[in-house]
């Protein structure tokens, strides 16, 4: 237990809900232990606007953006992102640096290091991104979501990835009552999915029996879908629902495990570093969940799916194989406790 009542951190974590959620888990449980002061960097980027909205704990905007743009652009912006964090590390004076990777992680996990801030890292996704991986050698610890990637980084610790709490609640009976067939939650992630939108459009005409709660921008105008533009208890709605269909971005799939509650994943081509391939590859591997091609979407295989799923003992098998994911210990609690042992 801490020996000090106030611990001020500086959180790093922007543009996508896979960085910013787990971030925020780990600051809500600090927060219950000692008095916390947070600072959270983003970009301003992505989902970060509506995530950020009405935030509790204070959040500062510095552009900073990746090797794909033009060198000169590159190299202008990190450094004057570089000179932001440095001026703002001397003014709050933080205890250490939490940082779960993307550009806005790497220069800010740059220039605690330079500073002598402790930093601890977490990174989501089964292979470590470039931040993380090079920052692992500067950190305190590096907690890993998956034992599989604690190889793949120095100082690292398998810690599970840090959720928002509820998703291992019991299912509301009212709920199941308003909607007695199987029910399928379909979302494309913080940032939407047309793919997604495309194939619960397609399925609900297909699998009328069923009920489709969709979450995303656009809206599916058939009689068995639901429509949500934004959902902010998706704890209760995953564990509510029966089967998942969404890409396989690192928060979802903890989210996934943590609920085991059966997935198909349409990973997105586009990630960075092939993660979302990789993410679901290895949750199709532990027999958890089913990937289907976003640029050849088997229909039959995602209904003989479904249907296989809609068998009692079928789905058992698979939501057990998602359990055994889990780690021993809730991970923020987990996160929290080895970094106020380390800073106190």
């Amino acid at each position: 237990m801490p020996t000090r009542t106030e611990i001020r951190g500086i959180f790093a974590a922007g543009v996508t809900g896979g960085h910013i959620y787990p971030a925020v888990a780990v600051a809500d449980e600090l927060s219950k232990i000692v008095n916390l002061k947070a600072l959270f960097i983003g970009t301003g980027r992505g989902a970060e606007s509506r995530i950020f909205k009405n935030f509790k704990y204070e959040y500062i905007q510095i552009p900073a953006i990746g090797s794909d743009a033009s060198r000169i652009k590159y190299i202008y912006k990190n450094t004057m992102a570089i000179l932001k964090i440095s001026r703002l590390i001397n003014k709050f004076s933080p205890d250490f640096l939490f940082t779960t990777g993307g550009y806005i992680g790497g220069i800010t996990g740059y220039v605690a290091h330079k500073k002598g801030i402790p930093i601890f890292l977490h990174e989501s996704n089964v292979q470590p991104g470039i931040s993380t991986k090079k920052l692992s050698a500067y950190s305190v610890i590096s907690f890993c979501a998956f034992e599989e990637t604690t190889k793949f980084l120095q100082n690292a610790f398998f810690s599970g990835m840090p959720v928002r709490q509820g998703f291992e609640s019991e299912k509301d009976p009212e709920f199941s009552k308003k909607y007695p067939s199987m029910k399928v939650l379909a979302f494309g992630g913080s940032e939407g999915s047309n793919v997604i939108d495309t194939i619960v459009d397609n399925l609900s005409k297909k699998m009328k029996e069923i009920t489709f709660f969709h979450i995303g921008p656009s809206k599916i105008e058939n009689e068995n879908v639901i429509n949500f533009d934004y959902y902010e208890d998706i704890p209760y709605l995953m564990r509510n629902c029966d089967v998942i269909i969404s890409r396989a971005g690192a928060s979802t799939i903890a989210e996934i495990i943590q609920s085991a509650r059966p997935a198909i994943l349409v990973p997105w081509k586009g990630s960075l570093n092939g993660h979302q391939e990789l993410n679901a590859r290895y949750l199709e591997k532990m027999g958890g969940v089913f990937v289907i091609d976003e640029e050849n979407i088997d229909y039959d295989k995602i209904i003989s799916v479904i249907q296989k799923l809609s068998q009692k003992d079928f789905y058992k098998i698979v939501s057990d194989n998602l359990k055994k994911l889990r780690p021993v210990s809730n991970p923020s609690v987990t996160i929290a406790r080895m970094i106020i042992e380390k800073v106190s």
